[in-house]
C-alpha cells in the first residue's frame, strides 16, 4: 500500500481561503474610473481562472469602490480601491486570492522560544571589548 500524505493546504491539493468577492462601484463617480475599467475588461478572465470563488458585482450609487472578500473562516477584509488603476486593483485581489483570511497578530516580543533563558538573551556583543574608554565591560571567560 503507498504511504499517503496528510492533508494540509498546500499539500495535494490547494483550497482557496477567499470563498466571496465583491466589487463595489458608482457608476457615475470619478473615483470608481478604475474598478469600471476593470470589471468592463477583467472579471470575466478572474472568474474562468478561479472556478471556486464567488464574483459579485455591485452598484453602490455616490459611495467611493470598494472590494469586499468574505472567507471561508468567516472573517471579512474591505478593500479600498478609491482613485486607484487597474493594475493596482489587480495587485489587491491578487493579495486577496492568495491570503488566507486570519487577521494579523501584533507580536509581544521579538523573539520566541519554546526553552527560554534565566540568563537573558545572547547577543554578538556580549563578550566583546567596549570602544570608549570610561565604559566597563565584563571580560570574557577564560
Amino acid at each position: 500500500m503507498a504511504h499517503l500524505a496528510p492533508m494540509c493546504n498546500g499539500v495535494g491539493r490547494y483550497i482557496s481561503q477567499l470563498k466571496r468577492l465583491t466589487f463595489h462601484y458608482c457608476k457615475w463617480g470619478g473615483s470608481s474610473k478604475g474598478i469600471r475599467e476593470y470589471i468592463d475588461s477583467e472579471v470575466i478572465h478572474l472568474a474562468k481562472e478561479n472556478p471556486q470563488v464567488s464574483f459579485y458585482v455591485r452598484h453602490r450609487p455616490y459611495r467611493h469602490p470598494r472590494l469586499v472578500a468574505e472567507f471561508l473562516n468567516g472573517n471579512s477584509r474591505i478593500v479600498s480601491t478609491k482613485n486607484l488603476c487597474v493594475q493596482d486593483i489587480q495587485r489587491h485581489i491578487k493579495l486577496l486570492l492568495s491570503s488566507s483570511g486570519i487577521k494579523p497578530q501584533k507580536l509581544k516580543k521579538m523573539w520566541y522560544t519554546d526553552n527560554p533563558s534565566i540568563q537573558g538573551n545572547w547577543n554578538p556583543f556580549l563578550h566583546k571589548q567596549s570602544r570608549y574608554p570610561g565604559k566597563a565591560t565584563i571580560a570574557p571567560p577564560r
